[in-house]
């Protein structure tokens, strides 16, 4: 794809929405099912008919290896690197490095894939543009032929994550109903309103999304019961755990190591129901 989208943009269907939406998913724990979350949110809004690109800030590019990209020159890591003398990095030069994701995903679909050495951007600084905003000036005018842009955050709140937050309407919290996912959500709101304060005015926080809930019985596991039951009490998540709570289903797991998604992953009772939950929260993103 080059610069500027020339290419998605011929080839791809209508926009269903009048204005990008970018939706920044954050945590500071991993483990929680971010990155699987992201993409299969990602998925659902393509097939309902929406152009969707995935920006993985995530050096452990975990949503490229399972979407499977066509092969390309660039990464995020290649168009966020500044440049050595100024200090500066290349507005719009993130169009160079978005990518199809493989046959099997839908084809309103796109992605810029991380890599390991992203990690390195943590530490860029000196002169040039706020290091804050470079995710923000290497996006300038490519983002708007997409309806939705949702952003696969590191399991950090480096200078990454602030990135995407620095460059998004919306940051969601996604975790898992364990001790470490809430202290992580927790951390997460804390870097979310540090952004609101001093980079980005504009941003929603969007709320809490409960995955990998442990279920047994009819009222689930004593742990994942106490763990949403601490989220709700939290006075800044009052109103903002989102429902459905997703369970913690084998099949989402099974599905993400295929690399397809759930969509497709055959006849599967379980990748129904899925696949259902998937696409009610993409319609949430794309309608609201």
């Amino acid at each position: 794809m080059g610069k500027g989208g020339k290419t998605m943009a011929s080839s791809a269907r209508p926009r269903i929405r009048q204005r990008t939406k970018r939706i920044a998913y954050v945590n500071q724990k991993g483990g929680v099912g971010k990155t699987t979350w992201t993409i299969n949110v990602g998925a659902a809004a393509a097939e309902l008919g929406a152009r969707v690109l995935i920006r993985e800030m995530d050096p452990q590019a975990n949503s490229a290896s399972s979407v499977e990209p066509e092969d390309g020159e660039y990464t995020m890591n290649d168009v966020m690197r500044p440049e050595e003398e100024t200090g500066e990095v290349v507005p719009g030069s993130l169009g160079s490095a978005i990518r199809r994701t493989g046959k099997q995903w839908p084809g309103g679909l796109w992605i810029v894939p991380a890599e390991l050495a992203l990690a390195s951007r943590e530490n860029d600084n000196g002169p040039g543009a706020p290091r804050e905003r470079r995710l923000q000036i290497v996006s300038e005018g490519v983002l708007d032929p997409f309806d939705l842009v949702l952003t696969d955050c590191p399991p950090n709140v480096g200078q990454l994550t602030i990135n995407a937050l620095a460059d998004s309407d919306e940051a969601h919290i996604v975790t898992s109903p364990t001790k470490w996912g809430v202290e992580g959500s927790h951390q997460a709101h804390r870097t979310i309103r540090m952004v609101q304060r001093h980079h980005n005015a504009d941003l929603i926080f969007g709320g809490v999304w409960v995955n990998m809930y442990q279920t047994a019985g009819k009222n689930g596991r004593v742990e994942s019961r106490t763990r949403v039951a601490e989220l709700r009490a939290a006075e800044h998540f009052t109103g903002k755990i989102h429902d459905p709570i997703v369970h913690d289903m084998e099949v989402i797991r099974r599905a993400a190591g295929a690399s397809v998604p759930l969509s497709a992953y055959g006849n599967d009772k379980d990748a129904t129901e899925a696949a259902a939950i998937f696409r009610g929260i993409a319609e949430r993103a794309l309608n609201d």
